[in-house]
């Protein structure tokens, strides 16, 4: 059931880009099974700080098979105990994380963050809104590279 994060177990995977407001994105994610190949567990280093100079650990996520809904459940937790939590879909080759994610004021976007696969060692990951699987907005593209 956890089968489209196959092509990115046991590697880091990183990447480096801009954001839409010309801020830096640089991160670095490796995916591993969980006991007994029951979950798949991520871990995220990125930019630590507004200045961009500390980089390095930020994330924890998990991924299960959620036998209500029969999809794949999400839940990360950043460094500062925020928690983001959603579903995960599919689409050939295309991993769809999709999420409500809360700003300041407590405004809610509802986000998609995709890993396109272009080969076995590189993957397009875009950040931003969608409708009706077509990007709305686009907040950021990079790629994401086997280390």
């Amino acid at each position: 059931m956890l089968m489209p994060f196959e092509p990115l177990m046991n590697a880091e995977w990183k990447a480096e880009g801009k954001w839409k407001d010309g801020t830096p994105f640089k991160q670095e994610i490796a995916y591993r099974w969980g006991s007994q190949e029951q979950d798949v567990r991520m871990e995220t280093k990125s930019y630590l700080d507004t200045s961009f100079t500390k980089f390095g650990q930020y994330s924890e996520g998990v991924h299960k098979w959620d036998t209500v809904t029969n999809s794949i459940a999400f839940s990360v937790k950043d460094i500062n105990g925020k928690v983001i939590e959603g579903k995960v879909r599919t689409k050939l080759k295309t991993i769809l994380y999709e999420y409500a994610y809360e700003n300041e004021l407590g405004v809610k976007t509802y986000m998609t963050d995709a890993l396109i696969w272009i080969k076995p060692d590189k993957y397009l990951f875009k950040v931003g809104t969608m409708k009706d699987d077509e990007w709305e907005e686009v907040y950021l593209e990079a790629y994401f590279f086997k280390k």
